[in-house]
């Protein structure tokens, strides 16, 4: 890869910052558009969160019984994994066609690109808020309440998010130029979801390749600097360092090739 001039990458932050401050137009475009997904329906959104309630349940209890788990641990364990894995993988699959599918849009309204990245991450953030409340019922029914790990939650969720959003503007440049891309990602996290402790308990694995394999994917470390507090747990140093250094690390290649491209998106588009 060329160095990136220096006017390519200012500009490129200047769109990011431009997009930041725009948050009044991302934030009633990300609403709007979930209002029009659920026009006419009674719940709304909620029926995303009855669904995930009810598969939280049935495996819940089911795979609680095959593995063997008190259900006061693994139901906690096994809602807010699910929350935070739909979470992470839809947000980066709709990444994906962000550009691609407001094309009309790019080539009629000048407009900083990031608007349309953060529209879809502060969408799915309001369907999370949504969905969240399943687990704040099941921690409460089982006695889960916050202690001096909860500080924790804030934080571990700014570098869970700081790598999403990396993650959905790298997925939208790489998918308006190859239309490939959004079928590779989709692929990808089926893949991840089984190499990821989500249903099942990382200590699960022992210390097998399986095990080795989990503890070398970010995403398990990514997720688990919000879920453990969550959890009443405490991250470890390499969780923390694995979700710093990702985000850092992703987010200065996201940079380079934003601004190396971002001149040619209304053109691949």
């Amino acid at each position: 890869m060329r160095f990136t001039s220096r006017e390519n990458l200012s500009l490129a932050i200047k769109d990011i910052t431009d997009g930041c401050a725009s948050w009044r137009l991302w934030y009633m475009l990300g609403i709007n558009e979930i209002t029009h997904r659920y026009r006419r329906s009674t719940l709304g959104p909620f029926w995303l969160t009855l669904s995930i309630g009810v598969q939280i349940l049935v495996m819940g209890f089911l795979f609680g019984f095959l593995f063997q788990h008190k259900i006061e641990h693994f139901l906690p364990f096994l809602c807010i994994s699910l929350i935070l894995w739909n979470f992470l993988s839809t947000t980066v699959m709709d990444g994906a066609a962000t550009l691609t599918s407001a094309g009309s849009l790019i080539t009629q309204v000048k407009r900083p690109f990031s608007v349309y990245i953060l529209q879809t991450i502060w969408r799915n953030i309001v369907i999370l808020g949504h969905t969240v409340v399943i687990f704040v019922i099941i921690a409460l029914v089982y006695g889960m309440y916050p202690n001096n790990t909860s500080f924790l939650v804030p934080i571990g969720f700014v570098f869970f998010l700081a790598n999403i959003s990396w993650a959905v503007m790298l997925t939208a440049i790489l998918s308006a130029r190859y239309r490939d891309v959004p079928m590779i990602v989709q692929n990808a996290f089926t893949v991840l979801f089984w190499l990821t402790p989500v249903f099942y308990m990382p200590e699960q694995l022992g210390e097998g390749l399986i095990a080795k394999i989990v503890i070398f994917n970010p995403l398990f470390h990514i997720i688990e600097v919000i879920r453990a507090p969550l959890l009443l747990e405490t991250p470890t140093a390499t969780n923390w360092a694995v979700a710093i250094s990702g985000a850092v690390i992703g987010w200065i290649i996201t940079i380079l090739l934003f601004s190396r491209t971002r001149a040619r998106i209304p053109y691949w588009i």
